[in-house]
């Protein structure tokens, strides 16, 4: 026992030696659960509760569950941890339907479509409706209401269709649905929507896996939304051995469907469930600490707990107003600046933490004038470029001929001659038939609208097809890619597209570390063969938090990135920036209600600082070419004094009390009866 408690204090210890039973752990920011949790899996293994095959442990990026695996391995053996299904939902998702989604009328080979792919769909099926949009005919309208319903595990058969508005919604839906079947093609909401379809309709799959997985484990659990709660009551049913993690004042992701009540009523939804606060915060000092629990307590719909600080009181927290918005970044750049230049903290233990992306620009501008080295998260993914989507649509292609809108993109890039006109034709064909278009392709010669020509074509098409699928059946996948774009002049074709680019070598430089990855993936499964699909679901899965940090970290960089980009993250020094009324909180969530997401959103932020954490915002601000006073974040002002190094302005009682008069005017916060019960241990 003691190799797995050793250096853990007493409800670390009791969360770790918790056997069977629902557990529910509230650990609070820096509180070390991540250990906790993969402690907890080592033991049970190692002391023969069960089978390393056993184990089910889910988080949300595939950089969590990648450290999960690697903590695992450690304190087990990789032999064992490989035994485990340590994922992400989505890959457990994926695993799941690439094994039984043909019992609902999915192919094995299906495809991962991202959001670009989704919107064009959605397009597409707009048109051919005749659906407009709610704001400018934006089909990304449709697409938010139809990811919502799948996280509310609603299918286009359940969705309600009582208003006009939600009838075009449900059209939409009903048709998307029907098109990605036809397409063997699933989106993201799809990974998690329908293997709990697949289970409902199928309880004896169900049970396999319910006696698969004796023991679950379920990180994050505050950003769990309904069909990843109905996954995990299903899959644990009937032991209950479920094991969930997470801390209420940190669920900031309800605009995406997660639910945080799900870990607020869990010790209600499961009998005899234990439940243990991790009490003990090993990151930020007691001033920062203090001053953020302040701040979320005054949300009345949570878990009421404690934490302390192990570290010491450290300095107060700091606060900074500008004369304007401009003075704000300056002198921002100035403490960064002095900060190194005195040794105090690198230019990498700085984080600037702001509400929104497009705040960013003032910010930036300083640090390049400071000459301050920084870089700002969410830019571009490497799998979004335009010729790393090129590749991606003819490796797709090949590993699933149905998927449409593949298929359009390799007919297009580089244009392989067949027609508009042709198109419509097989188009027509698949629509009378019900069959895919693909499927028209292949039976082209039923048509006798389309010229000889054309027909000649499409066969170079279909011979091509087979050649190539017949290489990556059998070849490497890496070489087999690379003789693809000669045999397409894709390479050629790059060099003409890109005659007007600034650096087109860059294009160049990207697909071959495109194809250098394809051949890690050979590395990495060369004693399970690699394929096609896998490694098509493996890239489908990669997200943003994926990327790697900055090359290992070579260059020291000040961090920029939005309040939500932060959370799982730490920094010796924090600067909340930009805390401007209108900015946060957010006024969207002001009128929906949501002022307690956006407390914690702000808690979110201040317990990222680990020694130092900085408020600041603007005196002044110019709109529409006037110059006009910035109301402070409220949240400032729930903030104790003897946390601050100062009281924030001479106005602070009369600009609270206009926010509370203004918010209670609008608030429609719904509360049920259990809401805010203090949780006793």
């Amino acid at each position: 026992m003691s190799e797995f408690t050793r250096g853990l204090n007493q409800s670390q210890k009791k969360a770790v030696c918790h056997n069977e039973g629902p557990l529910l752990v509230l650990a609070g920011a820096g509180s070390g659960k991540t250990r906790v949790l993969t402690m907890r899996i080592a033991r049970l293994v190692k002391e023969r509760h069960c089978k390393p095959e056993e184990i089910l442990a889910v988080t949300f990026t595939n950089k969590a569950a990648r450290e999960m695996k690697e903590r695992v391995a450690a304190a087990t053996s990789p032999a064992i941890a490989e035994k485990m299904t340590l994922s992400t939902f989505h890959s457990l998702g994926v695993k799941i339907l690439r094994e039984y989604g043909d019992a609902i009328g999915l192919g094995k080979s299906f495809s991962i479509i991202d959001e670009h792919e989704k919107i064009s769909t959605l397009k597409g099926i707009m048109r051919a409706t005749g659906v407009r949009g709610f704001k400018n005919e934006d089909p990304l309208d449709f697409a938010t209401r139809i990811s919502l319903a799948k996280n509310g595990s609603l299918d286009a058969k359940s969705f309600k269709n009582e208003e006009p508005e939600e009838r075009k919604v449900g059209r939409v839906y009903t048709a998307y649905s029907s098109m990605m079947f036809k397409r063997h093609c699933v989106d993201f909401d799809d990974l998690l929507l329908l293997p709990l379809q697949l289970f409902t309709k199928f309880p004896d799959i169900l049970a396999g896996y319910q006696k698969n997985y004796k023991f679950i484990s379920i990180d994050e659990f505050q950003d769990t939304n309904s069909v990843q709660m109905k996954l995990a009551t299903m899959l644990a049913h009937p032991r209950n051995n479920l094991m969930v993690v997470g801390d209420d004042d940190q669920g900031i992701y309800s605009w995406r469907g997660a639910d945080v009540q799900n870990i607020i009523s869990f010790s209600s939804s499961f009998k005899k469930c234990v439940t243990v606060i991790l009490d003990k915060n090993y990151r930020s000092s007691r001033q920062i600490l203090e001053g953020a629990h302040a701040v979320v307590a005054h949300n009345r719909v949570r878990k009421i707990k404690h934490i302390t600080a192990v570290a010491g009181d450290g300095d107060p927290i700091m606060h900074y107003k500008g004369d304007d918005e401009e003075d704000e970044a300056v002198w921002i750049a100035d403490c960064i600046a002095g900060h190194h230049k005195g040794n105090q903290f690198s230019y990498g233990d700085h984080a600037i933490l702001l509400r929104t992306n497009a705040m960013m620009r003032r910010y930036e501008e300083e640090l390049r004038l400071k000459r301050i080295p920084y870089k700002v998260t969410g830019a571009t993914s490497f799998f979004e470029r335009k010729e790393i989507k090129d590749i991606i649509a003819y490796l797709r292609f090949f590993a699933n001929p149905h998927d449409e809108l593949s298929l359009m993109r390799v007919l297009k890039v580089p244009h392989k001659g067949v027609t508009p006109s042709s198109l419509e034709r097989l188009d027509d064909l698949a629509a009378l038939r019900k069959i895919s278009l693909w499927d028209a392709f292949e039976k082209h010669a039923d048509i006798d609208k389309i010229t000889p020509d054309q027909h000649a074509k499409i066969g170079v098409f279909l011979d091509f097809f087979n050649e190539f699928s017949a290489r990556f059946a059998t070849g490497k996948l890496s070489a087999t890619t690379r003789e693809l774009l000669d045999a397409t002049g894709y390479m050629s074709h790059l060099a003409r597209a890109s005659k007007d680019d600034e650096n087109p070598e860059r294009r160049r430089e990207n697909i071959d570390e495109f194809i250098h990855g394809i051949e890690t993936y050979e590395h990495k499964y060369k004693r399970k063969k690699p394929s096609l699909s896998g490694y098509l679901h493996e890239i489908a899965l990669v997200t943003s938090e994926d990327e790697d940090d900055d090359q290992k970290k070579k260059i020291s960089r000040t961090v920029l990135m939005t309040l939500h980009k932060s959370k799982g993250l730490e920094f010796p020094v924090v600067f909340l920036a930009g805390l401007d009324r209108d900015y946060i909180p957010s006024p969207r969530a002001i009128e929906e209600g949501g002022i307690d997401e956006e407390r914690r959103l702000f808690y979110v932020g201040m317990t990222r600082a680990k020694k130092r954490l900085y408020l600041t915002y603007p005196g002044t601000k110019v709109s529409y070419g006037k110059v006009k006073p910035v109301i402070p974040c409220p949240f400032l002002y729930e903030i104790p004094e003897e946390f601050l190094d100062g009281k924030i302005g001479e106005k602070q009682d009369e600009e609270k009390q206009q926010f509370m008069d203004d918010f209670f005017a609008q608030m429609k916060l719904k509360l049920s009866n259990n809401d805010g019960v203090p949780v006793v241990e």
